[in-house]
């Protein structure tokens, strides 16, 4: 039975939802792009995979009809959607477009004050 760990995503960060299909050439070469566009964002966007077959629920809730599908979320938020296979440089010019537009908006958020460990009550 595969372990999930929880998934911490800071409240300015971008989250490209990738769903994936059950294992398939196709796949693979998704795999390989999302490590070359993992590798040239970097922080900038958080790459979570969700497969169909694991997560149907979630493959669901997004209306996804056809894979592979790319979904931009932010404060859960969808900002942008892509269905089908993209080539990596098309993706990533794509997906610099849209953090661009989410600029401003990324400046204006509020930044959360940490909470002092004294100050907690239970």
């Amino acid at each position: 039975m595969p372990v999930y760990r929880p998934l911490f995503i800071p409240p300015k960060t971008a989250v490209l939802l990738v769903f994936m299909p059950r294992v398939s050439s196709l796949s693979l070469d998704v795999e390989l792009l999302l490590e070359r566009v993992g590798a040239v964002l970097g922080d900038a966007v958080k790459i979570t995979r969700v497969d169909e077959s694991t997560h149907p629920e979630v493959v669901n809730s997004f209306g996804v009809r056809m894979l592979p599908s790319f979904v931009l979320i932010m404060q859960g938020n969808e900002i942008w959607r892509h269905t089908g296979s993209i080539e990596g440089s098309e993706l990533l010019q794509l997906l610099a477009e849209q953090l661009e537009k989410l600029q401003p908006r990324l400046d204006t958020l509020p930044v959360p004050n940490p909470i002092e460990p004294n100050r907690l009550s239970l």
